[in-house]
């Protein structure tokens, strides 16, 4: 029997290595073992944090890891730039800092000597020049560390480059320039400053930047951990990860006796009443009453350059309260080391996420959703770009249009020839033509683009600005100066009505945006570790920082619970391989044809290896609910594949019904999901029409079966006609 367990989970592990895989992976890897071998490719560029001589650290950045594309910085043109960010925390005292630059120009431009010149946060650092040899260049540009702050910091390259042949195109194939992003970095050498923050620097001092929390450790409830435990410590994560925005610290379960000794260079979060807490506790605790809530913060027992954040109370009540202070977007923490709130100064209700989809059968103004008026003045082209996530069950109906209201203005000048490109998540839509040789200002031109263009989860809509003005001859002077274009921030979309319907299992929403365990939803749902182990629950508490990160959610209403019991929601579960007795989200059909209840003998012989494991799949006993199970070969692994999946290299690659990886991003295996299920409403015309146009032999299948049967209808109708007719 082909169990749906072998088409998924095993299928998976076959295609992400050899057979032998799984075995050799175990084994302790060569000192001189660097890579991943079963990787795709080899370079696999992260920042890096190591000790110095002195109690320095120094901080090493790949540009690679700075910037979302993959691949190298191309400069393409006369005046090409790029720009890259990284973040400094306040607890970073900058003693040095270097870019070092690997890059090599076309060769089109040997001896035109083109340059690059360097800025960092907008002031000139330096210029080099460009490099036609065959083989690339390093150049070493030592920083001022005064020009580093805390916060992001941005370091600019711009690409000066011309060539000989003939006249000068500014957009010439010749005029390149490639940025080695591999092997570029920006090396940064620090102390940390002793802690001295208030609860109002939380914001600023829980920060991912270098000098920032990298390490977590979480005490939450007293030693026997339980469903309340893992519930604190979840909120207490998402509070963290929320305020680092696009980066998760390693999170550590801690008991509260331990941290002497295991806090050094951690972080500290502990949540539990005072007598929970022990030693972790300052005196004022022992005066607290009824459901009065507890939050402080201060440096750490274990390292007085790292914090430790309390959230304490009496009571289960007191302890909530205290974490809706500490995670709620907007509540006003005051300037010192420690607060005292009453029941009825906690924020009420559900924390509500900083940032939400956006809701269907409604109008936005560009400025409501981040877009700040965008101008191309003295330049042939420019690109102007509106970002928004919509919900990821949102499924918009047939001929239904997404209309853009624009808000623009061109100069004179321009001939016939310059357009603006309506471009919807890479794919070309509409095209709206410049033709007033006067110039114009046009409020509300309305662009109707097709709602199928848009999708579930994140959006981008792009207007490429195309200016041209007539000109003569080869080498006629040109002046642009008169090129002028403005997008205005009051230009307005308009999305249509919307059904919500989706078919799970779907990996890569729950990568996007975390559906559904996004906490956007009005059904709650639930989380489940397989065990009590410390291990399980930091892996819980990473996939639940990571899933509220996304849209800046904390899991108030979220069903926490320790064991293998799914209810009738959908449900996350984490836990080792040998401890899920077999269980796995998907239903195995049996020989008599009986689904089984959701546990396979064949999944118990299965070897992990140093893979970890995602799969999605129909709850066994709640149709219509969706499971999703990470697991790994063993708690320790289960963590450390926890810690590695939340990385925005892999998380980004989820997609299909499972997925194995390891720790290099280019070891990530997908797998679609052998069965689906939809979860929503939407109309039965609807369903036909998108089912058929999945699977299209499938609906030609049915058109001829139905017409099969009016043909056979026809015939016994037409018999029987015949019939009376002989009889009369």
């Amino acid at each position: 029997m082909i169990s749906a367990l072998r088409s998924a989970a095993i299928a998976v592990l076959l295609l992400a290595a050899s057979p032998g895989a799984a075995v050799l992976a175990q084994e302790a890897p060569a000192s001189e073992a660097a890579v991943d071998v079963y990787a795709r490719f080899r370079d696999n560029p992260e920042v890096t944090t190591e000790p110095v001589e002195g109690g320095l650290w120094r901080a090493r950045l790949p540009l690679a890891a700075l910037r979302a594309p993959q691949g190298p910085i191309r400069l393409n043109g006369a005046k090409a730039t790029e720009a890259v960010s990284f973040e400094i925390a306040p607890q970073a005292d900058i003693q040095s800092a270097r870019v070092v630059l690997r890059h090599v120009s076309g060769r089109a431009q040997e001896g035109t000597k083109p340059q690059l010149r360097l800025s960092l946060n907008d002031r000139f650092v330096a210029q080099v020049d460009g490099v036609t040899e065959r083989a690339a260049a390093v150049n070493e540009i030592v920083l001022d560390p005064s020009g580093l702050f805390s916060g992001f910091n941005t370091l600019r390259i711009d690409a000066v480059q011309r060539y000989t042949y003939g006249c000068q195109d500014p957009d010439a194939a010749e005029l390149w320039t490639d940025v080695d992003t591999a092997r570029s970095y920006v090396e940064v050498v620090y102390a940390r400053r002793p802690f001295g923050a208030s609860l109002a620097d939380l914001d600023a001092v829980v920060s991912a930047g270098i000098g920032g929390v990298a390490q977590l450790g979480i005490v939450a409830g007293g030693a026997d951990p339980d469903a309340q435990s893992l519930r604190w410590g979840a909120l207490a994560a998402q509070a963290v990860g929320n305020r680092m925005d696009y980066k998760l610290p390693k999170i550590t379960r801690l008991d509260a006796g331990a941290v002497q000794s295991a806090g050094q260079g951690t972080d500290l979060i502990a949540v539990g009443t005072p007598e929970q807490l022990g030693a972790l506790a300052p005196p004022q605790l022992t005066g607290l009453k009824g459901d009065a809530s507890w939050l402080s913060i201060g440096p750490s027992p274990a390292d007085p350059s790292h914090f430790l954040i309390l959230v304490s109370g009496r009571t289960p009540a007191a302890i909530d309260g205290a974490l809706r202070a500490l995670a709620a977007n907007a509540f006003p923490l005051s300037d010192t080391g420690s607060l005292l709130l009453q029941p009825a100064e906690v924020p009420q209700g559900a924390v509500l996420a900083k940032r939400r989809p956006l809701d269907v059968d409604a109008k936005y103004v560009f400025r409501d959703l981040g877009f700040a008026e965008m101008s191309v003045l003295g330049q042939e082209r420019g690109e102007a770009r509106l970002s928004f996530s919509l919900p990821a069950d949102v499924h918009f109906r047939a001929k239904a249009d997404v209309v853009f209201a624009l808000d623009f203005a061109y100069g004179a000048g321009l001939d016939d020839k310059s357009v603006v490109n309506v471009v919807v998540n890479g794919a070309f839509q509409r095209a709206v033509r410049l033709t007033n040789p006067d110039g114009e200002v046009t409020p509300g031109y309305q662009v109707a683009v097709p709602a199928s263009a848009f999708r579930p989860g994140r959006n981008e809509a792009v207007f490429e600005i195309e200016l041209s003005s007539p000109s003569e001859g080869e080498c006629a002077a040109r002046s642009t100066r008169h090129l002028a274009f403005v997008l205005k921030d009051t230009s307005t979309m308009t999305l249509p009505a919307a059904d919500r319907f989706v078919e799970l299992p779907n990996l890569a929403l729950l990568s996007e945006a975390g559906f559904p365990f996004a906490g956007q939803d009005e059904a709650p749902f639930a989380l489940r570790a397989a065990d009590a182990g410390p291990a399980t629950a930091a892996a819980v508490w990473t996939l639940a920082a990571r899933l509220g990160q996304i849209h800046g959610a904390a899991f108030f209403d979220t069903d926490f619970g320790l064991g293998l019991d799914l209810p009738d929601a959908h449900t996350l579960v984490v836990g080792a391989r040998p401890d899920l007795g077999g269980f796995l989200p998907v239903q195995v059909n049996m020989p008599d044809g009986q689904p089984a209840d959701g546990f396979s003998r064949d999944f118990s012989l299965v070897d992990l290896g140093d893979n970890g494991l995602i799969i999605e799949g129909e709850s066994p006993g709640h149709p219509g609910k969706l499971v999703a199970l990470v697991t790994a070969e063993s708690a320790d692994q289960l963590l450390a594949s926890a810690r590695t999946l939340v990385e925005p290299s892999h998380w980004s690659q989820l997609k299909g019904g499972a997925v194995v990886w390891r720790d290099h991003a280019a070891t990530i295996v997908s797998r679609a999901a052998s069965d689906t299920f939809e979860v929503g409403n939407m109309s039965p015309g609807d369903i036909a029409r998108m089912k058929s146009g999945r699977a299209p032999w499938r609906w030609i299948l049915t058109i001829a079966a139905a017409l099969f049967a009016l043909a056979a209808a026809l015939a016994l109708i037409a018999r029987y006609m015949r019939d009376r007719v002989k009889d009369k």
